[in-house]
């Protein structure tokens, strides 16, 4: 069980103190006493932990990364220029030996990644199979959401590798390959035959959210 009450040796962090909140975007490996594991710091302040999913969101201010991280509770980490981090959860207990926290920056987000993320909030894309296409929408949130209003399903989707999984609930599970220059994807369900029983993707939109909005960094 992961555990919100954690100690840590916080150091100045100036060195990231003009960094924009785009630049720590990516995959992380965030440690504690209790071991380790892989956390996402995605755009628009989504953050995304596949072990211990729920709805979070991470912000940068002063070269300091704070976590709301729901029902896991909320931290506040220093960044330093290599991107790694070192704080605690909070509220901040030195005598506690489950209180520190530490990340390191493991890569950015993949163009494929980026396809189905979009600006933050996720992406529409027209899905089609040999009956028809209809709209599909995948949810850049703490759960990864798929959704579909023609064929409804508490459903998730997952990246590995650059393939695209979906677990469409009664619908059954569906792998495909993400074109990202073109913006478009391919597969079929998982073990089936693909050259009769194929998917196809093309992306229609990167949806919008208040979050994205108040992201954007042209302005």
């Amino acid at each position: 069980r992961f555990h919100s009450s954690s100690p840590s040796t916080r150091k100045p962090s100036s060195v990231t103190a003009m960094a924009k909140q785009s630049d720590l975007i990516g995959w992380y490996d965030l440690s504690w006493k209790g071991g380790s594991f892989d956390v996402c710091l995605r755009p628009a302040g989504q953050f995304f932990c596949p072990k211990f999913q729920a709805q979070a969101r991470w912000a940068l201010a002063e070269g300091v990364v704070s976590i709301d991280w729901g029902k896991f509770g909320k931290y506040e980490l220093d960044v330093a220029e290599d991107k790694s981090m070192e704080g605690n959860a909070m509220p901040k207990k030195p005598d506690d030996e489950n209180n520190w926290r530490k990340a390191t920056f493991k890569r950015a987000l993949s163009e494929e990644e980026l396809a189905i993320i979009g600006d933050g909030a996720g992406t529409e894309w027209d899905f089609a199979w040999t009956g028809g296409s209809f709209p599909v929408q995948f949810k850049a949130d703490g759960y990864n959401h798929f959704k579909c209003e023609d064929f409804p399903s508490h459903a998730h989707w997952s990246m590995k590798d650059g393939k695209l999984f979906i677990n469409w609930g009664e619908f059954g599970n569906f792998e495909l390959t993400v074109n990202a220059a073109e913006r478009t994807m391919e597969g079929g369900p998982v073990g089936g035959d693909w050259t009769t029983d194929w998917r196809k993707g093309k992306h229609v939109r990167n949806m919008l959210d208040n979050k994205v909005v108040e992201a954007c960094e042209h302005h």
